[in-house]
């Protein structure tokens, strides 16, 4: 199971567990690793075959140093990609098992669980790394990618197993790969003369026209960038983009050399990695750690520019009942209905986030006093009207809700969320007052 501990509830890691557990049944012959700033082990799943010899029969659990998980002579290879990952790089190499007998494909990048961009540059924002070690044997033997000699070098660039092709200096393919072609969706027909800025992602178009300009300039000899691409079926794919510059005897720009790694699953397993490590398992709202870190962010914008929000503390009513009278997968159905409920009453700017327990937490942007009590009396109403129907019983649950204002006089998070703790339990104190008269 992964677990980090201090940073992940038991049910988040099993579920993140299980999602690894399932991406890689599309990936025989590849164990993915996770491992935390220190080289520890996070997570290890998937499976390569044991004459590969990457992991020991033992593997060490959770918490223990990643490199344990390796044959010592293969962990010399591939220990500087894996601190070159948390210096928020991507690499990849190809080597040789320990005995020789294997030829494994090792992909090492970094992952970003705070909600910052995967593909930026440098250390900031990386939470820990991951690697993917790909047993890609057989697929060499497929191919016939031996050592070349004179007459083969043609051969080996069809069959070589990462996307490559020159482009023109105006940016135009004039010669593929099969393996790009297999990228990108395209046959050799499509991709030649086309412009390869017309599958790439808009948004990621000029992510490397500086790097561009430095290769033409002849200040750096390649690079390597990771950018978002279009296949021909006009879905989203993640890769690597490698490129060099081939010059002619008078250092003069002849064309550029470009290969291209395909690692879209890795980003969809980092996205869901993300998504575990900031929302709750049970509801799929926030969590405390992603609704104090937008909170943080509410507070430093009302403080500078007067903006005023609001945040809501609430809290159901005798929910402990429910649990010991119904047990607890009505307990859960019932924070579950909750969730939806108040999900849909709100704004789709507003935020809304399960604390923990029968807590919830709202943030409104944007909203003064005399509106965020309308939303606050909606809230008790739409908790109210949720109903768990158990066929003998309808459970109707109740909450108490206590608002705090933000603006620029505002502290810090940490003082509004006491002070919405506060208003709520003087409305559950109000609350049961009433019902005593």
């Amino acid at each position: 199971m992964l677990q980090v501990p201090g940073a992940y509830p038991d049910r988040v890691t099993e579920s993140a567990d299980n999602a690894a557990a399932a991406a890689l049944r599309e990936l025989p012959g590849a164990r993915v690793v996770v491992f935390d700033r220190e080289l520890r082990l996070i997570l290890s799943a998937g499976h390569v075959p044991e004459q590969a010899a990457t992991v020991d029969a033992g593997s060490p659990g959770a918490g223990a140093f990643v490199g344990d998980a390796f044959a010592s002579s293969l962990w010399k290879l591939i220990e500087p990609l894996f601190r070159s990952a948390l210096d928020g790089e991507t690499r990849s190499r190809e080597i040789l098992s320990p005995d020789e007998s294997r030829s494994l494909m090792v992909d090492v990048g970094p992952l970003r669980l705070d909600g910052q961009a995967g593909d930026g540059v440098g250390a900031a924002g990386v939470a820990c790394g991951v690697a993917v070690i790909l047993d890609v044997t057989e697929r060499r033997a497929a191919d016939g990618v031996a050592r070349p000699s004179d007459g083969q070098f043609e051969q080996v660039f069809e069959r070589a197993p990462i996307g490559t092709g020159l482009m023109s200096l105006e940016g135009r393919w004039t010669l593929v790969n099969r393996a790009l072609c297999e990228i990108t969706g395209y046959t050799t027909e499509e991709l030649i003369g086309r412009r390869f800025a017309e599958i790439t992602h808009p948004e990621d178009a000029e992510s490397d026209a500086e790097q561009h300009s430095q290769l033409l300039a002849g200040t750096i000899p390649a690079f390597q960038i990771e950018k978002r691409y279009f296949n021909a079926a006009g879905e989203t794919l993640s890769a690597i983009l490698s490129i060099s510059l081939v010059r002619d005897a008078n250092a003069a720009p002849l064309h550029f050399i470009a290969q291209l790694q395909d690692i879209s699953e890795r980003k969809r397993m980092e996205d869901h990695l993300r998504h575990l490590a900031d929302h709750d398992p049970l509801t799929g709202l926030r969590n405390r750690r992603l609704f104090e870190h937008d909170l943080r962010l509410q507070v430093a914008r009302s403080q500078r520019y007067g903006e005023h929000a609001a945040v809501m503390m609430v809290d159901l009513d005798e929910f402990k009942s429910i649990n010991d009278l119904h047990g607890h997968k009505v307990g859960d159905d019932t924070l579950k209905a909750i969730a939806t409920a108040l999900t849909r009453r709100l704004r789709e700017t507003d935020l809304v986030a399960r604390l923990g327990g029968d807590e919830f937490a709202v943030l409104l942007p944007h909203s003064d006093v005399r509106g965020s009590a309308l939303v606050a009396d909606g809230l008790v109403r739409v908790i109210a009207a949720c109903a768990i129907d158990l066929g003998d019983i309808v459970v109707h649950p109740s909450g108490s809700v206590g608002v705090a204002m933000i603006d620029e006089l505002t502290e810090s998070a940490e003082q509004v969320l006491v002070a919405a703790d506060r208003a709520m339990y003087t409305a559950k104190r109000a609350k049961l007052a009433a019902a005593a008269v």
